[in-house]
């Protein structure tokens, strides 16, 4: 058996939860004993390090907003294109798609069409806003693997096919001792008597167009309340480190640039403030007290009030079903506001006690360890089912 895989993640956190199922699927083609498991499509450096064949990068189209998906749009379409024309050529057994729905949702129109099955990892988020997109994930994917618990029962009173795989981060995020935190202290050159808090304003440019000002106007101010705290910004692989330190060579608060050290940034911190995403679960995991930022374009803002008033943007709140990490959206995002919210997380011992329980509460609804490899598991029951289907048709035919 030879199985063609196409994958497409359009973002930081996609990227990586893909990278982790490849892996898993390659162990299980192995096991299995499947000479040749070819995986190509879009993603970053994840992706690629898993051996998937990159035809475009994920970066080209990884903007977030109406207004910014308006300004990139041809890039968007000249990589949509290319990525049709790849199928097209090389017909993949199974598509998997990573969440990145608004660009995915038509991708998947175009695999459908072509007789392709589609699994779908990682929900849209259609259970918070735009529920009219139901009926086409329905009549497009073959079976949706979801994180969260609670995106089961939504799916299945929808009639679709659906697994709950677990959440990947719980394999993910490391847990460090305190003298590992120690030597992360010493490495990053920060006083053992400073408090630390994280900045992190996402992963993408767009991103960094809403959150890095204010995110450093609050670390200014702060600074001047009180000169024993310090700050780390964990640059993201997918942004300009040369750029981003240029920027941080222009504030007043004494930030600290990290590279390829994202868990041990939050690890070391005693506060942090956190774009909207991916990001806010593993903040909670590693256990850092929070608060969570969300801002998106005046126009998308605009869009959201009127047809998808949203309750939270969070992750975790989602996950918990309530504001149980506070959170500041759109005009709130400011450096004042910021700074008031950190303040309070650093000198208010009930509050980071009472995130703490929030988040052990958000562990335990997550589920067990090991939803990468069920997710690949899930992979390969549909490929085994395109190979069968596929020695039928032969056999029907030769006989």
């Amino acid at each position: 058996m030879t199985a063609r895989v196409f994958i497409v993640a359009g973002e930081a956190s996609g990227d990586a939860h893909a990278a982790e199922l490849i892996h898993c699927l390659q162990t299980q083609a192995e096991v299995e004993g499947v000479p040749r498991l070819h995986c190509y499509g879009m993603g970053g450096d994840g992706l690629a390090a898993a051996g998937v064949a990159p035809l475009v990068r994920m970066e080209a189209v990884s903007v977030i907003g109406i207004a910014e998906v308006l300004r990139h749009l041809p890039t968007i379409w000249r990589t949509f294109r290319q990525l049709i024309a790849t199928v097209d050529q090389h017909r993949p057994d199974l598509a998997v798609l990573v969440d990145f729905p608004d660009f995915n949702l038509r991708l998947a129109r175009q695999l459908r069409r072509r007789g392709i099955p589609i699994v779908w990892y990682i929900s849209p988020q259609v259970w918070a806003w735009r529920r009219g997109r139901i009926p086409a994930l329905k009549q497009l994917v073959t079976e949706m693997l979801v994180l969260f618990p609670f995106e089961v029962t939504f799916y299945a009173q929808h009639g679709m096919d659906v697994t709950f795989v677990g959440h990947p981060l719980l394999d993910r995020v490391p847990r460090f001792s305190a003298e590992e935190q120690q030597r992360i202290r010493e490495r990053f050159g920060i006083a053992p008597d400073k408090r630390i808090v994280a900045l992190l304003p996402g992963s993408r440019r767009s991103e960094l167009r809403h959150y890095l000002q204010p995110m450093l106007l609050a670390a200014e101010r702060l600074a001047r309340q009180d000169a024993r705290v310090a700050y780390v910004l964990p640059c993201a692989p997918s942004l300009d480190a040369a750029e981003l330190a240029e920027r941080l060579r222009q504030t007043n608060a004494p930030v600290t640039l990290t590279s390829h050290a994202f868990y041990e940034s939050l690890a070391i911190a005693d506060a942090a403030v956190v774009a909207s995403g991916t990001a806010t679960l593993e903040t909670a995991l590693v256990g850092t007290p929070m608060v969570i930022v969300g801002k998106v374009a005046p126009l998308t803002a605009a869009y959201l009030r009127r047809f998808a008033p949203l309750p939270y943007v969070g992750l975790v709140n989602y996950v918990m079903g309530d504001v149980a990490v506070p959170e500041l959206l759109q005009e709130q995002v400011t450096g004042e506001n910021i700074a008031h919210a950190l303040g309070r997380l650093l000198a208010d011992p009930a509050e980071r006690e009472r995130l703490q329980s929030v988040y052990q509460a958000l562990r335990t609804r997550l589920g067990e360890q090991g939803a990468s490899a069920r997710a690949a598991q899930a992979v390969w029951r549909h490929l085994t089912t395109v190979s069968r289907m596929s020695q039928t048709t032969v056999t029907s035919a030769t006989g």
